[in-house]
């Protein structure tokens, strides 16, 4: 005997697919898109080419939404910052110029000591992330551009001026711009610091 399915979802069945169904969908609805990237890139403070590079070239962008970006950011932020304190440690203010030695050694030990601040940061910025504290991101990420600022200002003044450090600084600089644009127009509720017309 041949039996007829009825044409009625039953409740468990519509249960089942909406507890599948609908977490993907908003999955997939709050991953970043490329509007939203050009509206990062392109807002005030921001090295629109550099954006572009870091947010374009990377697949794994694409798979994320605006939490997991900032994470992701603050990520290659902190091992650009490693590598660049390793640069510091290993060139020990080293300068051929024996009677500015002694001054470039101060400034390189500034710096070093503020890209290990800058490093410190990092760990607290991805718990205020996880937390969804974005007052206490906000100021860890702004510890950290307020460090390379400091630096980079301290080493403009050696002469010759270290361009690989001042390079290294900047994209640091540009790095915590970029995220906190993310915090401020995208991850916080009320956008204090960032007026819904700006998005």
């Amino acid at each position: 005997m041949v039996t007829y399915a009825d044409n009625k979802i039953s409740p468990a069945c519509l249960l089942v697919l909406l507890l599948f169904v609908v977490p993907s969908y908003a999955m997939f609805s709050t991953m970043v898109t490329e509007d939203e990237i050009h509206t990062i890139c392109t807002k005030e403070d921001i090295n629109s080419s550099f954006c572009f590079e870091v947010l374009k070239a990377n697949p794994k962008i694409a798979r994320l939404d605006f939490s997991g970006l900032a994470k992701f950011l603050l990520n290659y932020q902190a091992q650009n910052i490693s590598d660049t304190l390793k640069q510091f440690k290993l060139s020990g203010g080293y300068t051929p110029d024996i009677d500015s030695y002694i001054f470039c050694d101060t400034q390189y030990r500034l710096c070093k000591e503020l890209y290990e601040n800058a490093l410190d940061n990092r760990e607290s910025a991805l718990k205020y992330l996880a937390a969804k504290d974005y007052d206490g991101l906000n100021t860890m990420v702004s510890g950290t551009l307020t460090d390379m600022f400091t630096c980079t200002d301290d080493l403009s003044t050696m002469k010759p001026v270290p361009q690989f450090f001042m390079t290294k600084s900047n994209v640091i600089k540009d790095l915590s711009n970029i995220i906190l644009v993310i915090v401020e127009c995208f991850l916080r509720k009320e956008k204090i610091l960032c007026p819904s017309r700006d998005l």
